[in-house]
C-alpha cells in the first residue's frame, strides 16, 4: 500500500434492507464455500520467496517484488502463468517506466460488456533484495488468484477482470494507467474490488474497513459488501470508511468516475487506536505474521461479493446440500448509535416476532411479525425512531418462530 499522511474517520452510515443486489443466493454460498484458507497461504508461500517458482522452465525464489529488482518481473510471469493454468485469457499490458499489469479476462454469458474488476497490487516495498510483503501485498494479490480458481470454473452473467497492478508503490502507477484507457475507451466498469492488506489481525477481533466516496455507485458496493458478510454469516466487523483513503489503486478508478472500493485490515486511526501492520514497508513483512482465519475471511466476503455482482450460474458440479437453519446473529454494528442491523435465518416457512425489550423485559419495538420463506434475513433499528427516541443503554432483541426462540443484547450509545 503506497504511504499517505492524512487520517480519515470511520462513518457508520444506514444500511438499507431492500439492497437489490445483496440476498442471499445459494449459488453465492457454495463460492464463498470453496475459498481454501490451504490455498491462500500456499500462494503466499510463493509470492514472498519461502517457496520456488518454476517460471520458463526455470527456478527461481521470489524473494522481493518491488519494481526495480528482477523478481518482480518473476512475480510478473508466475502470475500470468497460474491464471492462465485456470484457463483464463491473460496477458501483461505494459506501460511508461517498465510497469507490467497482469489482467487475465472471463467474459460473461449474458452481459460482456459490463465489467466487474477484482484487483490488488503485487509490487512489494522496500527497495532492496529481500523484500517479501506479505500483507502489502501478497495477501490481496493471493486473495485475486483464489477467486479466478474458483470462479473460472463457473458461468457469469458479466465480464470479470482479475487484474494485478505494479509499482502501486511508486504512485498507483499500473492502476492509473489502466483506468484512464478505460475511461477512453468509455469502459463499461459498474464495480470495482480492491484488496491492499487484508491478512494483519494481531488482536483476532476481525475488524476490517471498507473504503468507499461518493463517486457514481461506490456507497452501493459497500453496501452489498456489508450486507454479504452479514446474509453470509463470514464473520468480519466491518466498518465504513468515507470519505476513503485514496492510497491504493481503487483511487485510480475514482479519478475517472468509476464505482470502487477498497478493503483493508485495520487502517484507519480511530481514538488513538488501530491495528494496522507495524512492519509493512520492512523487510519483516513475513508470512509468519498473516492471521489465516481473519485472511480467509476477507478474501470470503471479496469473492462473495465479486460473485454476486457477476451473476454467477448454477453449474452442475456445485454443491448445494448445506441446508438453512434457524439462527439469529448479533446485531452490527455493536455498540451502535441510532441505528443497526439485525440478521436471521430459517430453516422452513414459518412466522417470525423480533422483538426488542429494555432490561425490565418492557417491549419497546416490534421489529418482525409476519409469515417468512426460508432464507436469510436482515431487519433495520434505528433507536431513535421509537418512543421518542430510547434511552441510551443495553437492551435485549428476541427472535420467536415455531419451536425456536433466541435473544442476544445490544448496547445503544447516544
Amino acid at each position: 500500500m503506497k504511504k499517505e499522511g492524512a487520517l480519515f474517520f470511520v462513518l457508520i452510515f444506514i444500511i438499507s434492507v431492500h439492497s437489490i443486489l445483496a440476498q442471499f443466493d445459494p449459488n453465492v454460498a457454495s463460492v464463498i464455500n470453496q475459498v481454501s484458507s490451504d490455498q491462500l497461504m500456499d500462494n503466499l508461500n510463493y509470492l514472498t520467496g519461502v517457496k520456488p517458482v518454476s517460471v520458463s522452465n526455470q527456478i527461481y525464489w521470489i524473494t522481493s517484488r518491488h519494481s526495480n529488482r528482477y523478481t518482480n518481473q518473476i512475480a510478473e510471469q508466475y502470475l500470468k502463468q497460474q491464471l492462465e493454468s485456470y484457463g483464463l485469457s491473460t496477458t501483461i499490458q505494459y506501460f511508461d517506466g517498465g510497469g507490467g499489469n497482469v489482467i487475465a479476462t472471463q467474459p460473461g454469458d449474458k452481459y460482456q460488456q459490463k465489467q466487474i474488476i477484482i484487483c490488488a497490487h503485487y509490487d512489494s516495498m522496500p527497495d532492496s533484495d529481500v523484500a517479501p510483503g506479505a500483507d502489502d501485498n501478497a495477501s490481496g494479490t493471493s486473495a485475486v488468484l483464489e477467486a479466478a480458481r474458483i470462479l473460472s470454473k463457473i458461468k457469469t452473467d458479466y465480464t470479470i477482470f482479475y487484474a494485478l497492478w505494479d509499482k502501486e508503490e511508486q504512485g498507483l502507477l499500473g492502476s492509473n494507467y489502466y483506468a484512464y484507457l478505460a475511461r477512453a475507451r468509455n469502459d463499461d466498469i459498474i464495480a470495482v474490488i480492491n484488496l491492499d492488506m487484508i491478512g494483519y489481525d494481531s488482536n483476532n477481533d476481525n475488524v476490517a474497513e471498507i473504503h468507499y466516496r461518493n463517486i457514481s455507485t461506490s456507497s452501493t458496493i459497500a453496501n452489498n459488501m456489508f450486507m454479504i458478510n452479514n446474509l453470509y454469516q463470514i464473520g468480519l466487523n466491518l466498518d465504513f470508511i468515507f470519505p476513503g483513503t485514496t492510497a491504493s489503486d481503487h483511487a485510480s478508478f475514482w479519478s475517472n468516475n468509476y464505482p470502487a472500493i477498497l478493503l483493508i485490515e485495520d487502517y484507519t486511526l480511530s481514538n488513538g487506536i488501530r491495528d494496522f501492520h507495524p512492519r509493512y514497508h520492512t523487510t519483516d513483512d513475513k508470512i509468519d505474521l498473516i492471521n489465516r482465519s481473519y485472511f480467509e475471511k476477507c478474501t470470503k466476503v471479496a469473492i462473495g461479493t465479486l460473485a454476486t455482482y457477476a451473476g454467477i450460474q448454477t453449474p452442475t458440479s456445485m454443491d448445494f446440500t448445506q441446508p438453512l437453519a434457524f439462527s439469529l446473529s448479533q446485531n452490527y454494528p455493536n455498540p451502535f448509535n441510532s441505528a443497526t442491523t439485525i440478521s436471521y435465518q430459517l430453516e422452513k416457512e414459518s412466522h417470525v416476532k423480533i422483538v426488542v425489550y429494555d432490561l425490565i423485559g418492557k417491549e419497546v419495538a416490534v421489529l418482525v411479525d409476519r409469515v417468512q420463506q426460508p432464507n436469510s434475513y436482515s431487519v433495520y433499528f434505528d433507536a431513535a425512531k421509537y418512543n421518542g427516541g430510547l434511552s441510551t443503554g443495553l437492551y435485549f432483541y428476541t427472535m420467536y418462530s415455531d419451536n425456536f426462540a433466541s435473544s442476544r443484547k445490544m448496547l445503544y450509545l447516544k
